[in-house]
């Protein structure tokens, strides 16, 4: 098996509705759709969808540099078998350095190519099934306004939500999660996600307010880079914290285990590279008893979210 074609086609779909956040606020999706062929008429197909804020990347430099620069680099390989191929995507991460959105659409790409050309499903790399599917939950952004904030959170209590993620960093957020609390009861627990948003000492402050709202963790609470901050957070307030931005490498996790800041991984597979170093990086956790969660990318479409279900389902 040898590529022949490498293709790359920027996607833009529009929202129904806004979601916000306090790092960014969006009404539509930018993608890019990778598609590859075989010499031998098999194709295979990828997500790259770029984070500036968390991998670095843009639509622009994955375009003109990242995938011209991998399409250049294997078109010089020939694969016999499926080891060949899982063994130079393992190189490629050696390589990619921050390029890792890039790199999680090449690789669903060959995967995909190679599976039909060696007969292997994607995930079989990840080795057999061994559960079923990780439950989803519900997300309270910045877009949904204060005066609706009760019928949002009835909405998410109707569709029996387990799970539910309260974006924070707004001048209102004790008042927001009062309604949210009032709407979906004491007894459910809540994620909050700053995004980065806050100052460590703010957070700190922040947090010994909202512990009254059953409170289950604070995702990102500090700027990405600031470990001794996420740190800090830990240690003074007793809340779980989950590294999302601040997580997107092996070495990020070396790093953020060795400064004792997270508690739980975020793991997305569109900002970690992929099926082979997600899996990494779940080990890693495990290794140093932290705990993980299966986060997507907002505005993935199907390509990118059904590679995170086989991955839930594959790595425990």
């Amino acid at each position: 098996m040898q590529i022949s074609t490498v293709s790359a086609y920027r996607v833009r779909i529009p929202f129904r509705a806004t979601f916000s956040h306090a790092l960014q606020s969006r009404s539509l999706t930018d993608t890019i759709v990778l598609v590859i062929e075989s010499d031998v008429g098999d194709i295979g197909i990828g997500e790259v969808l770029p984070r500036p804020y968390v991998t670095g990347e843009t639509v622009e430099s994955v375009l003109e540099k990242e995938i011209p620069a991998l399409a250049r680099r294997w078109f010089q390989h020939t694969f016999e078998d499926r080891d060949e191929v899982i063994e130079a995507l393992r190189r490629e991460a050696q390589i990619a350095g921050r390029a890792l959105a890039t790199l999680a659409g090449w690789e669903l790409a060959v995967l995909d190519m190679a599976g039909k050309a060696f007969h292997f499903p994607a995930g079989d790399v990840l080795g057999p099934a061994i559960g079923p599917e990780l439950e989803g939950g519900g997300v309270v952004d910045f877009s949904v306004p204060t005066q609706l904030l009760e019928k949002h959170c009835m909405l998410l209590r109707l569709t029996d939500q387990r799970y539910i993620k309260v974006k924070v960093g707004l001048d209102d957020d004790l008042r927001r999660l009062e309604i949210v609390r009032g709407t979906l009861g004491a007894d459910q627990a809540l994620r909050l996600d700053a995004n980065g948003a806050w100052s460590s000492d703010f957070a700190i402050r922040m947090l010994r307010q909202m512990r009254r709202f059953n409170i289950h963790s604070i995702e990102q609470p500090v700027p990405p880079r600031d470990l001794d901050g996420m740190r800090r957070v830990r240690e003074k307030t007793g809340v779980a914290v989950v590294a999302d931005e601040s997580l997107c490498t092996v070495e990020d996790a070396h790093c953020l285990v060795g400064a004792h800041a997270a508690d739980i991984f975020n793991i997305r597979i569109g900002k970690c590279g992929g099926l082979l170093a997600s899996q990494q990086l779940v080990r890693l956790a495990h290794e140093a008893r932290l705990r993980c969660q299966l986060g997507t990318l907002v505005g993935e479409t199907g390509i990118l979210s059904q590679a995170a279900e086989i991955f839930s389902r594959r790595v425990k």
